[in-house]
């Protein structure tokens, strides 16, 4: 009896500790060699950025119609991948981990021979999929440079130990110019609320957590910023990993369950004040810093940044270190980034390099903190609380 007793307590031990390591999932990732991002690259990130958020023409947001970890690429501080797989067998995707959007879609097998970024990318295949369910419907999502188009359909995706039973997503037919031909995702993995979900489609996320997959309805990013790093970082679901930030996190509830949407206290530059009650958008898919246009103006002309015809501002790359910290309250919290946080790098069209601020404009009244911030600050994204917390990273 005892020794049954012993081992029921054994097994019961070891079931506790397999799950409690569930949520410690960690996935390697391929090396990518580091190499310094061309100005068009910054100009297409901006541009991506404007037709996100729908406010290219200064127009306000507009709504769109127990864990794992994901290891995550770091390709010129633009971005941050990691793998899915989806279907029975699965068949693998390299994917964009983005809060700024909801829809789950990767490349589709029909797409054209001269569909360049489908084809430089995996693809898949729904007849090789024994879980595969077509949907019917059609779907379609604006950037930029046009629209990425396809259809629906449902099947299994798989994140590590996650398994995701009939997940609708987007199957790629038609994807705009030469957007997505270089990026080293094949598809995008939106991690905002169904809000903003085209067609609002059920978020991954929300699946995880619908289908008991994963302890707490929470999931964060702790994100590298050095280009050479063969390790992007880390995003985990169902928690956060304390060993990857600094003291407590300062947690601010959400102003929309969207986008990831909160209030900003108030902005300091070189100690000035220079906005207050403001609102912020933590946006994992974008690298940049967007700015309303009237804090626009005046960080970048306090920076003694050059004003260019494309909305830039270039900085003396040998005064960088002299350049003031920025602050953000948060929560009744600072949150500062350093110079060499918010000031980018980038090979000019000659050749040479240049250095350019990270500020860019948004013509509406709040702002974007891309990897720039998160970088900088592990970020919890608390789903089941409706919040988001912020910890200098470790």
């Amino acid at each position: 009896m005892h020794c049954l007793f012993w081992l029921l307590s054994l097994w019961t031990l070891c079931l506790f500790w397999a799950r409690s390591q569930g949520q410690l999932i960690r996935i390697p990732m391929q090396f990518q060699a580091s190499f310094m991002a061309s100005r068009h690259q910054q100009r297409a990130s901006r541009s991506s950025l404007l037709a996100k958020y729908n406010v290219a023409g200064g127009q306000e947001i507009t709504s769109r119609n127990s864990g794992a970890t994901e290891t995550l690429d770091n390709r010129l501080n633009l971005e941050y991948a990691g793998p899915i797989s989806i279907g029975s067998p699965g068949q693998p995707f390299n994917m964009l981990f983005d809060t700024g959007s909801a829809n789950l879609w990767v490349p589709s097998a029909e797409c054209s021979a001269k569909n360049l970024a489908c084809q430089h990318h995996h693809r898949y295949n729904s007849s090789a999929s024994s879980s595969y369910v077509p949907d019917g419907r059609r779907f379609a999502i604006a950037y930029g440079t046009g629209s990425l188009s396809g259809r629906l359909a449902q099947d299994t995706v798989s994140i590590g130990q996650l398994v995701v039973r009939n997940q609708t997503f987007g199957m790629a037919v038609h994807e705009p110019g030469s957007t997505f031909v270089d990026t080293n995702f094949a598809g995008i993995v939106g991690l905002g609320f169904r809000a903003i979900a085209e067609l609002r489609i059920k978020p991954l996320f929300e699946s995880m957590c619908d289908q008991h997959l994963v302890d707490d309805c929470v999931f964060s990013f702790y994100l590298k910023r050095n280009g050479s790093e063969r390790m992007g970082g880390e995003l985990l679901f169902g928690g956060v990993d304390k060993t990857k930030f600094s003291g407590s996190l300062t947690y601010v509830p959400l102003i929309h369950a969207g986008y990831w949407q909160f209030p900003l206290d108030g902005i300091e530059l070189g100690g000035t004040i220079i906005s207050r009650n403001r609102q912020a958008i933590a946006d994992t898919g974008t690298s940049l810093l967007a700015a309303p246009p009237r804090e626009y103006l005046i960080i970048n002309s306090l920076l003694g940044g050059l004003p260019t015809s494309n909305n830039e501002y270039l900085l003396n790359c040998s005064e960088i270190d002299k350049l003031p910290e920025i602050v953000f309250i948060i929560g009744g919290q600072r949150f500062g980034l350093q110079p060499r946080d918010y000031v980018m790098t980038a090979a000019n069209d000659d050749g040479s390099t240049i250095c350019l601020s990270a500020f860019t404009l948004m013509e509406a009244e709040f702002w974007i903190l891309g990897d720039v911030f998160i970088g900088r600050y592990y970020t919890a994204f608390d789903v089941g609380h409706r919040r988001i917390g912020f910890a200098p990273a470790a």
